[in-house]
């Protein structure tokens, strides 16, 4: 549809290097190939020729790379020159100019400059050579009378069944070296007629590489219109009048890259750019496609039986517009010899029809002339289904769009129809048509692009349904079924898929979808496709088996996650997150997952809510547990198809925030069983991300009663003063030698008491709580709740006596020694009563845990309790009173070890 070089997009690699080779689909390839022996081309006596540059172009020195410039290469490769200068001056005819001169920084940069590549079409534009040059150190060596050319037929769009006739003309250099600069001048005269005598193009002032100097120059016939048009911070023209012409020119120095994130919106164009074009609006590039689009006065026979055979099997003009969409869709495929003039200009309908294939153009004027003889109303659409509404910031011009689509006028609303899409089988209201945001409708009404709005909607959802079988128990293979609907482009995609591949492929592809998630998965029955067509909707079905779905950890605990796949790989984040690109959203989309875990037995009742809203779009997650059910219902709707720079940090973390939402897990400890997953000391369904929907608030609340108790007799036991003692007077003072053992482990019994007392609340949480003190259930006891109460309020009162131990170790009171020799007495009674308790009243056995707990506190009483009450080195250090009070009177004697 579209000529890239008068287009001139922005190049990876400038210049010659301009047109990046793409891989050949290998059948498309040979049809092509086999094409192009049978279609005629225009013939040359030589294919390009050597000559001086034209007289009117005028030689530009190039520019010294900055230290800062260089700093910014990335290919090797310093880019001194850059010129372009183009001449219109005879109508229909024009001359484009180009110089380079590149610096070889090293072996990378070497390889680029001695492969010079120009693409040239043969059937409008002739190609000659001006110089080719290797300067170095200083010294000059022609290249070009030696030079090896090679004339390709290089078609760089034959992935996309496009022959366009192109060629490159291929130059390898040789003796380059790392230093040396490559300096070449070429000039490429002709355009394409199909575009009259209005000319039209760009120039670019920057790239994606550092430049020493840019320079652009267009000269025009004096007397002729000219638009011009400046992006990105381009510079104005200046402009001169001398012999008949205008003459226009542009000349950067010392250019930084302009640079474009993984991830960007095509329409987002940050290089800085100049634009001409004679076409003064919208309205005129209309007025110049609507020959092109005319549907002509006869057709032939053939075409005419098939509009007679849809007139008599369709009543209605809606059954007649898709039975002629689905004709050009369905038996005429999709190939375009886009050579000359075909770059823009259809074929006539009658050889379209006749050879079966075509490519947009052909295909739209094709379905024109179908609806126009069954009496429908329609007109040819241009869009650009790549920069899309980015259309809007160019100078009209043709070129500007890559695609062609129908407007039909169908039961008193417009509708888009695309001749090239894989065939449509849908009624009307499910035929489905990206939005391209911008179109320009070939009518000669037209004076601007139109949004492309309808009666018809963009839909393009998906809903998984998803059952995680598990009644048999966690010990048994879990049955895992998804059954998913796809409708409008996703199902359309979808049935692409099937219909490229075989349905075994696709069962793998599927099952390694879902091994992330399960590593256990099997394949129990095979994949199931049903697609309706009508409603432009399919439906997948698979059943798979997972073993061993449960992880256990070292303390006999039980997990078991449950995963969302389709949701979460909405949530991901973008590859580049730190950005100086906007981001490109997949838009319109919506996703429905829901999830449903059938239990061995019944889960504590518990529901709850979440919602991440944000510009570009919304997550909703309802999470519902009741009897032997978990249901996550999770719903994802995109909003928009781009995220700013300044709105990234807040679509990050929304992001973020909905990934949290996503990990749900059921944890339980004790012997896995396959009726009851939750048969020991606690059982709790939660999530990943801990909420405030956690907290079970008058056990927290009576937590918090306790510890204010206790604080207030700490306080009181910080006032005990004993009587002073004697003082030895050879005695080592301070908190050293053995002493310095309690130090640290006063500070390491705090932290431990105070993860005890988080742990103990965390084990009553409200699903946990209920399940264990509800009469009735599965793990029911009388005494877990004075039991988990108890824990709790022991261990407040552990942490807050560790607390004032330290309080008064670090203020040297008399009163240290004894309350800290009693704290480690209470522990062993507290520890001991704990693990007899659990055992009398929970059956929970003595293990080798509690063993090993309770010994350690044996061990640290015994040792360290008369340490404090006969060492000579406390005695000598804890001496203050309350208040500050010291010894009673003067110390002679040494009383203690």
């Amino acid at each position: 549809m579209i000529d890239r070089n008068d287009r001139g997009l922005p190049p990876r690699r400038f210049a010659a290097q301009q047109f990046a080779e793409q891989p050949f689909a290998s059948l498309a390839f040979i049809a092509c190939c086999l094409l192009a022996l049978l279609l005629p081309l225009p013939s040359f006596a030589a294919e390009y020729a050597v000559g001086p540059a034209p007289a009117w172009v005028e030689h530009v020195r190039p520019g010294e790379p900055s230290k800062e410039q260089l700093a910014h290469v990335s290919d090797g490769v310093a880019y001194l020159l850059i010129d372009s200068q183009v001449r219109t001056a005879t109508p229909g005819f024009k001359d484009r100019y180009r110089h380079f001169i590149k610096k070889a920084l090293n072996a990378k940069g070497v390889e680029s400059i001695a492969n010079l590549e120009i693409q040239f079409d043969p059937s409008y534009q002739t190609l000659t050579l001006h110089s080719i040059d290797i300067v170095r150190n200083g010294r000059t060596i022609a290249k070009l009378p030696a030079a090896s050319v090679k004339i390709l037929q290089r078609e760089t769009e034959l992935d996309s069944l496009i022959y366009d006739g192109s060629k490159t003309a291929n130059i390898f250099l040789d003796d380059v070296r790392s230093g040396d600069v490559v300096d070449y001048a070429y000039t490429v005269s002709g355009r394409n007629r199909v575009f009259g005598d209005r000319d039209f193009g760009n120039a670019f002032l920057q790239y994606d590489e550092p430049s020493a100097r840019i320079h652009a120059r267009l000269l025009i016939p004096s007397q002729e219109p000219l638009t011009l048009a400046s992006r990105n911070g381009a510079q104005a023209a200046t402009i001169r009048e001398h012999d008949g012409l205008r003459d226009y020119e542009w000349d950067a120095t010392d250019t930084t890259p302009a640079t474009v994130d993984k991830g960007a919106p095509d329409w987002y164009f940050p290089y800085a750019q100049v634009e001409w074009s004679q076409f003064p609006n919208w309205a005129a590039v209309a007025h110049w496609a609507l020959p092109l689009y005319k549907v002509p006065d006869r057709i032939g026979p053939d075409l005419q039986r098939e509009v007679d055979r849809i007139a008599r099997a369709q009543s209605g003009e809606t059954g007649r517009a898709l039975a002629a969409l689905r004709l050009v869709q369905g038996d005429v495929r999709y190939l375009g010899i886009e050579i000359g003039a075909n770059s823009h200009a259809p074929n006539p309908p009658d050889t379209v029809f006749g050879r079966r294939f075509g490519d947009c153009k052909d295909k739209t004027l094709l379905t024109l002339t179908l609806l126009d003889r069954l009496g429908i109303k329609a007109r040819a659409a241009l869009v650009d289904t790549q920069t899309e509404r980015g259309i809007a910031d160019v100078l009209p011009n043709p070129a500007a769009f890559d695609h062609v689509i129908v407007q039909a006028r169908l039961n008193g609303a417009w509708y888009w129809l695309d001749p090239t899409r894989p065939a449509q089988l849908s009624d009307l209201a499910h035929i489905y048509q990206p939005d391209f945001g911008l179109a320009l409708l070939v009518d000669p009404a037209t004076k601007s692009l139109v949004p492309m709005k309808s009666a018809q909607a963009a839909v393009s959802s998906r809903s998984v349904q998803v059952v995680l079988d598990a009644h048999a128990g966690f010990d048994k293979p879990v049955r895992y079924s998804i059954v998913t609907t796809y409708e409008g482009g996703e199902a359309e995609d979808e049935r692409d898929q099937f219909a490229s591949t075989t349905l075994g492929d696709m069962q793998k592809k599927y099952l390694n979808y879902y091994a992330d998630s399960y590593p256990g998965i099997s394949v129990e029955k095979s994949l199931e496709m049903n697609d309706d067509k009508v409603a432009n909707r399919l439906v997948t079905t698979e059943h798979y088996l997972i073993g061993h779905i449960d992880s256990k950890d070292a303390k006999g605990g039980h997990t078991v996650a449950i995963a969302t796949p389709d949701i979460d790989g909405l949530l991901q984040d973008p590859e580049v997150i730190v950005r100086k690109s906007p981001l490109q959203r997949r838009f319109p989309l919506d996703v429905h997952e829901s999830t449903r875990m059938l239990l061995p037995e019944s889960w504590p009742d518990k529901s709850e809510d979440q919602t991440v809203s944000n510009p570009a779009f919304r997550f909703e997650r309802r999470v519902e547990s009741h009897g032997l059910t978990v249901a996550i219902d999770d719903h994802f709707a995109a909003l928009a198809d781009e995220v700013s720079v300044p709105d990234m940090p807040r679509f990050l973390a929304d992001l973020a925030h909905g990934r949290n939402q996503l990990g749900y897990q059921l944890t339980w400890t004790g012997p896995l069983a396959s009726a009851t997953p939750a048969t020991t000391a606690t059982a709790t369904a939660s999530r990943t991300a801990q909420g405030i929907d956690r907290v079970n608030w008058p056990v927290s609340l009576l937590g918090m009663a306790c510890l204010g108790i206790f604080v207030w007799l700490g306080v009181l036991v910080y006032r005990y003063d004993p009587l002073p003692h004697a003082i030895p007077s050879d005695a080592p003072r301070g908190l050293g030698g053995w002493m310095i053992l309690v130090v640290i482990g006063l500070l390491l019994t705090l932290f431990v008491q105070g993860r005890m007392v988080l742990s103990a609340l965390d084990a009553m949480a409200p699903d946990a709580w209920a399940k264990l003190t509800t009469f009735g259930s599965s793990v029911y006891k009388p005494a877990w709740a004075p039991s988990l109460l108890g824990e709790l309020i022991g261990n407040i009162a552990l942490f807050v006596w560790t607390v004032l131990l330290l309080v008064l170790m670090f203020r040297r009171r008399r009163s240290f020694p004894r309350l800290a020799a009693g704290f480690y007495v209470a522990a062993i009674a507290y520890m001991a009563c704990d693990v007899w308790s659990a055992s009398r009243f929970l059956d929970l056995p003595f293990n080798h845990e509690d063993q090993v707990t309770l010994s350690k506190a044996i061990v640290h009483a015994v040792i360290w309790a008369p340490y404090l009450l006969v060492s000579r080195r406390v005695k000598a250090t804890f001496v203050n009173g309350w208040q500050g009070r010291g010894p009673a009177g003067p110390v002679s004697a040494v009383v203690g070890a």
